[in-house]
């Protein structure tokens, strides 16, 4: 019961940052990312397995979004600043989970490489994405240009460190595809789930290879998408108030995720030590069965 409500906690943070930022980042923050994109990529391997891991995840997205959508929204439009400061902490308090994972299979010099090509890739993303902002918010979108949207979103989400959904900020589409998806409008919510689903997929499988081939540089890729992430995040504090508020804000997010994680490992730990003692005292029974 405390792993499901865990996951189910980590599933609403994900939920509000797949509203925001992107969720690849958070998942990898919460430890649930390469599980993940594996069972996003064969979902029907091991289907009752993957099913028990992801379902608790799954109903904490839609609760979040259910309750928080309108919320987003709202912060976005009236607090913005306040509100990137919350996701600022929630990186910063995952670095040392996201440091951990990478290193788990050992570090070496080159895999800094890859943390420096992520950098830059993501700097001049945002910098392209910087030159196409519209200003305005779209009056009309058709179906295949939210089919595009779609698979541009599900990019930030599957890829960590990737802040997509600034993209369809800048582009002034944000807003409406959000109202759609909050309102269950059909009309947005098909074409737009057409182009996730299928970005989601593809690249998931990619992303799966890549973990198990060359997991030290993907995961310091992963680490200079997040560092890029950390900086776009920063806002523009209009007041000394608004900077006290704000660093506040960050730092009490920071924490609160921090012991997430640790929270995560306590369970990891002690699942671990069940397991243990189930299978030393099945031992004891075969051999006292052979004696």
């Amino acid at each position: 019961m405390v792993e499901f409500i865990v996951k189910m906690v980590k599933g609403m943070i994900i939920g509000i940052s797949a509203m925001t930022a992107g969720a690849g980042t958070f998942a990898i923050i919460l430890g649930i990312y390469d599980r993940c994109m594996e069972i996003i990529a064969n979902p029907f391997k091991h289907f009752k397995s993957n099913l028990k891991y992801i379902l608790p995840i799954v109903i904490g997205i839609g609760i979040s979004v259910i309750i928080f959508g309108k919320f987003v929204l709202y912060c976005l439009a009236n607090y913005e600043a306040y509100f990137r400061c919350v996701l600022l902490g929630i990186i910063i308090g995952g670095i040392p989970t996201l440091i951990k994972v990478a290193n788990k299979k050992g570090f070496k010099k080159k895999y800094l490489i890859s943390m420096v090509i992520a950098l830059i890739f993501t700097i001049i993303l945002t910098n392209f994405a910087n030159t196409i902002k519209a200003g305005k918010t779209a009056e009309y979108i058709s179906t295949i240009e939210l089919i595009i949207y779609g698979a541009i979103y599900s990019f930030g989400a599957v890829m960590p460190g990737m802040t997509t959904i600034h993209i369809l900020e800048y582009m002034g589409v944000l807003e409406k595809i959000m109202s759609g998806l909050l309102a269950f409008d059909l009309g947005i919510i098909i074409p737009f789930g057409i182009g996730y689903v299928i970005l989601a997929f593809t690249t998931a499988g990619i992303i799966t290879y890549l973990f198990k081939n060359f997991y030290g540089m993907t995961y310091y890729a992963i680490i200079g998408f997040s560092i890029t992430s950390l900086v776009m995040f920063i806002p523009d504090f209009t007041s000394v108030k608004e900077t006290i508020i704000g660093v506040l804000l960050a730092i009490v997010s920071g924490i609160i995720i921090y012991f997430i994680t640790r929270l995560e490992d306590y369970t990891k730990n002690k699942k671990e030590k069940i397991d243990n003692k189930e299978a030393n005292h099945n031992l004891i029974n075969e051999v006292t069965n052979e004696k």
